[in-house]
């Protein structure tokens, strides 16, 4: 008898716990639903709920913790309106927690009855609910934004663009959003701002199309050279070639690269193609003539410096290259003198030799009275005036050389 009695307390006490639980998600809808809504209280009773393993896994039990986390949201939201006062990370926390606590209703409200049949009691109203509340998360993400918590608005914009992903919204038209491209770039923008690159592209590689194309681009280009994804910084570079024709910020990397990588063909297209766009650039003339001079296109090269000094005759680095072509010759002719055992043909072949620094000379002077602090040009003149026999030009280079190391 006694074993009875027992038992019977037992069934009892686990009943009565169930029923506690229960009367938890009971109070919590109460407590929102009535005149002046006691959302602190609310909130503790359904907390209770969900860890308890005899309501945690009833739809009922999460969707009234939806309720109880909107209207904790729209508590905020009311005192922020009227007095500019609400808690606004309060706001976005519990809008999350309202948002998840409906998904979670949902797939439980999905799941078949012990007869294996599926009748879902609250997706209409969930529909409705989380539908009425997606700007929100715009809000949300904006606030954490100017807060500086770049990976907390991240993760409020990026909730706002996979509402059409939720199974539960299908067939809503929410893929129609207009506003989606436009928070998909806040997405891409927080990403950056918190310096997590490889989240950032996945974002603007979206709407890099639609929205500040030019700038996302750019940003593309800059991501992609922190991640060292050189596949996708020259496809970028490419891209951004095509779309923007007229920015050489594009073409010109390119053309670094290839010719850094001395592709010098694939270097020489692209700055054809940036020449077709801009005839008048110094620069580009200039960059072609150094990539005909490395493929020794000597003659090509030295018409491509002079187009550049035609257009801009201080351009100091073209008036260094086309002294190059001539210094660089009298080089190779003096290195060929040098082995001339013949004294009377050796002092001839001078003659010749110091006219071709002479030709080089007024190139490497007029450079370095633009720009006196170029090294290669100090060498140059220092050559050509050891060369030519000016001693005393030789001497200030010298000294010049000293200086700079």
């Amino acid at each position: 008898m006694k074993k009875i009695v027992f038992l019977l307390s037992a069934i009892l006490l686990v009943g009565g716990s169930a029923s506690a639980q229960k009367n938890n998600v009971s109070k919590a809808k109460a407590k929102i639903l009535s005149e002046t809504p006691d959302t602190k209280a609310a909130k503790e009773a359904i907390l209770l709920a969900l860890e308890n393993p005899t309501t945690k896994d009833l739809a009922s039990t999460w969707f009234t913790a939806g309720d109880v986390f909107y209207t904790i949201y729209n508590e905020q939201q009311k005192i922020q309106w009227t007095q500019k006062k609400g808690d606004q990370a309060l706001m976005a926390t519990s809008l999350k927690s309202a948002l998840d606590s409906y998904s979670k209703a949902d797939s439980l409200d999905q799941l078949p009855n012990e007869k294996g049949k599926i009748n879902p009691k609250f997706r209409k109203k969930i529909v409705e609910k989380v539908k009425g509340f997606q700007r929100g998360f715009i809000d949300a993400g904006s606030y954490y934004y100017e807060k500086k918590d770049f990976m907390k608005s991240f993760d409020m914009f990026q909730t706002y663009i996979q509402y059409p992903n939720l199974k539960y919204m299908k067939g809503q038209g929410l893929e129609k959003d207009t506003l989606i491209p436009m928070i998909t770039y806040y997405c891409g923008l927080s990403a950056t701002q918190a310096e997590k690159p490889a989240i950032s592209v996945k974002y603007f590689e979206q709407i890099k199309d639609t929205i500040e194309s030019q700038w996302v681009y750019g940003r593309l280009c800059s991501e992609y050279l922190i991640l060292k994804d050189t596949a996708n910084l020259i496809r970028m570079y490419k891209l951004g070639a095509q779309k923007f024709p007229t920015e050489p910020f594009y073409t010109s990397n390119l053309i670094n690269y290839y010719i850094n990588e001395d592709l010098m063909d694939e270097a020489l297209v692209w700055i054809n193609q940036a020449l077709n766009q801009d005839q008048k650039s110094p620069i580009l003339w200039n960059v072609k003539g150094r990539i005909l001079e490395n493929t020794n296109k000597l003659d090509e090269c030295k018409v491509c410096y002079q187009k550049a000094l035609d257009l801009d005759p201080n351009y100091a680095d073209a008036l260094g290259n086309m002294g190059r072509l001539y210094y660089n010759k009298a080089v190779e002719e003096l290195d060929r003198i040098n082995t001339i055992r013949d004294d009377k043909k050796y002092r001839a072949e001078k003659v010749i030799l110091k006219d071709l620094f002479e030709q080089a000379k007024p190139f490497f002077e007029k450079a370095y009275s633009i720009n006196p602090n170029d090294r290669d040009f100090v060498i140059a003149l220092r050559g050509i005036y050891y060369n030519t026999g000016n001693d005393e030009k030789y001497k200030i280079m010298d000294q010049r050389i000293r200086e700079m190391k």
